[in-house]
């Protein structure tokens, strides 16, 4: 009910950022190799984290190595900085959602967390060495100088809080849309994307196709997109619960959550499940709790190679 006041207030944000970035570009550091951003203009969820990994995973196969470089937030290692090479390091340390989702969807990478994403990575650099750093929500972020900015939106937000203006748009070297471009922006190219949901996964790593119907949850920026992602997919969602973003949970909500499943199957998104694994029966936690994850694809449907083509330009590019 909050969301138009929220909308409404946004462009005071926007100005915030633009001053920011007209005083704290010129000052950016630069990394001994190329750096890419990921970003978007607006609060929430439009599927960075999704694309990143799509980038990072591509970039492993090709041989190079890969470091994601994102502020950690809501976690102590915000104002701490780390890195990790694996999932089982990344759970253990409780490092944030995105850092786990990454390793988990591109197996090779590694991932650095810090709001001060120079001094962390500069900290770890013997460790990490990468050939390419890859920034997770990055657009905002005006103390790493960087190769090459990618913007994703997504145009159904009804309420958007912006980040920015929209005329960022027009200015990012690569646009990914996740929906339909209305006609007013179509005068730019743009890379357009979906996500595909092909199965769902549990606890002890099993696969199996989506139900036909189930109860379904997630604490993400954009929680309306799972529900009809879901439903597209084939999946009636009989009952739909939300938490706010980054959601930490506890043993008390994975029992709630059981009681609300009540025998029917339990979806949700990646990030949160890697939070809720702990909780789950077969792991000795709370009797009844399963939840299963939704395996989902990143598809590039239209003008794929202007994004790839923009990559390999920055990753040609010499560091000065």
């Amino acid at each position: 009910m909050f969301e138009p006041v929220f909308s409404a207030m946004s462009p005071l944000w926007a100005i915030t950022n633009s001053v920011a970035r007209v005083l704290l570009r010129p000052g950016a550091k630069r990394l001994p190799c190329p750096v890419v951003s990921v970003g978007n203009i607006v609060a929430g969820g439009v599927g960075k984290t999704e694309l990143v990994a799509a980038l990072a995973a591509r970039l492993v196969k090709q041989g190079r190595r890969v470091t994601v470089a994102s502020r950690g937030y809501g976690s102590r290692w915000e104002r701490e900085g780390a890195v990790a090479f694996d999932v089982e390091t990344a759970v253990s340390h409780r490092f944030p959602d995105e850092a786990i989702v990454l390793l988990k969807k591109a197996p090779g990478v590694a991932v650095c967390v810090g709001a001060d994403r120079h001094g962390a990575l500069t900290r770890h650099w013997e460790e990490l060495h990468p050939d390419v750093v890859l920034l997770d929500d990055g657009y905002q972020h005006f103390a790493l100088a960087r190769d090459l900015d990618v913007l994703v939106h997504d145009f159904e937000l009804r309420w958007p809080v912006l980040r920015e203006f929209p005329g960022a748009l027009s200015r990012a070297r690569v646009r990914v849309a996740l929906s339909d471009v209305p006609k007013q922006w179509r005068g730019l190219p743009w890379v357009r994307a979906r996500y595909r949901l092909t199965g769902a996964v549990d606890a002890a790593s099993r696969r199996h196709e989506l139900p036909g119907e189930a109860h379904a949850f997630c604490g993400i920026g954009n929680p309306a997109r799972f529900r009809k992602s879901l439903v597209a997919a084939g999946t009636r969602v009989t009952a739909f619960k939300t938490f706010r973003d980054h959601a930490p949970y506890s043993i008390a909500q994975a029992r709630e959550l059981a009681r609300w499943a009540a025998g029917k199957p339990l979806l949700t998104t990646l990030k949160d499940y890697v939070k809720l694994a702990p909780f789950a029966e077969s792991q000795g936690g709370v009797a009844g709790f399963e939840p299963r994850w939704v395996e989902l694809s990143l598809e590039l449907i239209e003008n794929e190679q202007l994004l790839w083509s923009a990559l390999d330009e920055a990753l040609q590019k010499k560091p000065s």
